[in-house]
């Protein structure tokens, strides 16, 4: 007489591989979130020197590229389905809010 086997769940490697993404993500994410807010942050005429326009403006380029790489290191996880597509939606607001502000609103007239 044979004992019935249950077939393995990959519950379990999918849990790790959620996890993964998630705190990958979270990381790579969370030095943009914080140049998006520099960046958006008001600065009177005279909080800053007009020679640091230049690398305000890099930095602004700089990030949107690190926006674009936070988007394609988001896309393997969720076509994998071990994290959903509102994981996109972070990445993009940073690189709308990026964009807007180094196309519409240069610093200092850069």
């Amino acid at each position: 007489m044979t004992t019935p086997t249950r077939p393995r769940s990959p519950g379990g490697r999918l849990l790790i591989g959620t996890l993964v993404g998630a705190c990958l993500l979270v990381t790579i994410e969370a030095p943009l979130a914080f140049v998006t807010l520099v960046q958006l942050m008001p600065r009177g005429d005279e909080a800053v020197e007009f020679d640091a326009a230049a690398e305000f403006a890099l930095l602004s380029k700089l990030s949107i590229g690190w926006a674009l790489l936070c988007l394609a290191i988001t896309l393997p996880f969720v076509k994998t389905r071990r994290l959903r597509l509102w994981w996109y939606a972070p990445p993009l607001a940073m690189l709308t809010a990026l964009a807007v502000r180094l196309s519409f609103f240069p610093p200092y007239g850069s």
